[in-house]
């Protein structure tokens, strides 16, 4: 029998409402049993303390279906849900999204939508019974549907507009900070960004986002389906490349976008040399601690397909640690493990890391434990030491076996409060540095 051991994601209506939670001035209506709402906003505040948003938590909309409507039916009672939530909520944009319940008894919830819909409250549809996919799958298709049902088809395009894409709320705990800081870079090359979920976005924006000549798709997994029904219906042409995370791997990322929005690449270096300046004016002062420390550590990295990668490529090409393991937690097909292999090999390391794909933490630890030569009967090894575990709230127990510091990153972030924080960009690669050298003296 196969199970999930302490999951580190939740199902599709849980990232689905992770999101619509986020976005501005939206209003979520379940179609589901009772408990479903509450419970999923108890899951998603694992990422780092989120917290309900505009409309979640208690205050969520629900048919709140029971045996009597499993039995019989639950359209009418969606229906009567849908027409309060008109008289009590205020929103820009109402949702209805399904749970695993509604889905098996099939509710045709499109023909309700479609007799009580009204011109003044915007109201669409969304598919997510549980059983369907997990959080992240949840993100996409909230993303795409916007896309497919919402957001207005235009030809007027804005050469200098772009929208980003794959950084899922809460199930990606520093999404906030992340994505306002990857829009700080790209105007700095003179780019506008859409990030969707941030607090500064209105539903103007989202409504605008039609008119964006590029989706920058952060993940190679999330967010490629509503990018590729972008394209479809709206004609935006999409970039999958990797979060950029410290000044090398910022650079980077700013040259590619702007050599695909066809700014002139002179340009777009000139711009982006005082922020090189500032992040290693910083790092400078920051040497002495470095030398005194034993700074350098082997690393394990355990996080989602998006995140992984990037942290280590910053831990092995910006910082100059050892990254001993990569350990990617999602539940992948086999063709998106390969692309993620295939990409891997593509990326350059110093010091190039064991890539696997595992989703149980005891597998986790059970893998190195198995696998790396100190834990084994050889005579002669090199010891994983001076270690540091970089993962979720359920991945400290690693750190305290292989007698390590450890940094929580990953989802679930239970022991740390995530507000605005980034470890993106330039000002996340200089916050991710400080956290990991004060996770080395703070016992000082």
């Amino acid at each position: 029998m196969s199970f999930i051991e302490r999951p580190r994601f939740s199902c599709m209506l849980g990232g689905a409402l992770a999101t619509l939670t986020s976005l501005p001035r939206v209003i979520p209506i379940i179609h589901g049993a009772q408990g479903c709402g509450g419970q999923l906003t108890n899951s998603y505040a694992y990422g780092g303390y989120l917290g309900v948003g505009y409309c979640g938590g208690a205050s969520l909309p629900s048919s709140n279906v029971s045996e009597k409507e499993i039995i019989f039916g639950g359209a009418e009672r969606l229906r009567k849900e849908i027409l309060a939530a008109y008289d009590v909520m205020d929103g820009d944009l109402f949702v209805v999204v399904t749970s695993c319940m509604t889905d098996l008894i099939g509710d045709d919830v499109e023909a309700v939508i479609s007799e009580v819909e009204r011109p003044e409250y915007p109201l669409i549809f969304v598919d997510t019974g549980g059983f369907k996919g997990n959080s992240y799958y949840g993100y996409d298709i909230v993303i795409k549907s916007l896309f497919e049902q919402y957001i207005p088809v235009t030809k007027e395009k804005d050469e200098k507009l772009v929208n980003l894409l794959g950084l899922v709320p809460a199930y990606d705990p520093f999404f906030r900070g992340d994505l306002e800081e990857i829009r700080r870079i790209l105007s700095l090359i003179g780019v506008k960004a859409t990030t969707f979920v941030t607090p500064d976005q209105t539903i103007e924006d989202i409504r605008n986002a039609g008119k964006a000549s590029l989706n920058i798709v952060l993940s190679p997994v999330n967010g490629i389906r509503a990018a590729k029904a972008a394209k479809e219906k709206h004609g935006i042409d999409y970039i999958v490349t990797d979060l950029p995370i410290g000044s090398n791997a910022s650079v980077k990322f700013a040259i590619e976008i702007a050599e695909k929005l066809g700014i002139d690449r002179e340009f777009a270096e000139k711009a982006l040399e005082k922020e090189v300046e500032r992040y290693y004016s910083y790092v400078d002062r920051a040497t002495d601690v470095i030398a005194d420390t034993d700074f350098q550590n082997y690393a394990v990295v355990v996080n989602n397909a998006t995140q992984a990668l990037p942290y280590a490529q910053y831990l092995d090409n910006e910082i100059g640690w050892l990254p001993e393991y990569v350990f990617i937690t999602d539940e992948l097909r086999e063709k998106n493990k390969e692309i993620i292999r295939r990409h891997f090999e593509e990326l350059p390391f110093e010091y190039r890391p064991k890539l696997v794909f595992e989703t149980d933490t005891s597998k986790i630890q059970q893998y190195i434990i198995q696998n790396d030569p100190q834990f084994l009967s050889d005579t002669y090894y090199e010891k994983l030491e001076p270690a540091f575990v970089l993962g979720s709230s359920i991945d400290r127990k690693l750190s305290q076996v292989l007698n390590g510091n450890f940094l929580n990153i990953s989802f679930p972030a239970m022991s740390r409060i995530i507000l605005n924080k980034t470890y993106a960009g330039f000002n996340g690669g200089l916050a991710l540095l400080e956290d990991l050298i004060t996770a080395q003296v703070s016992g000082r």
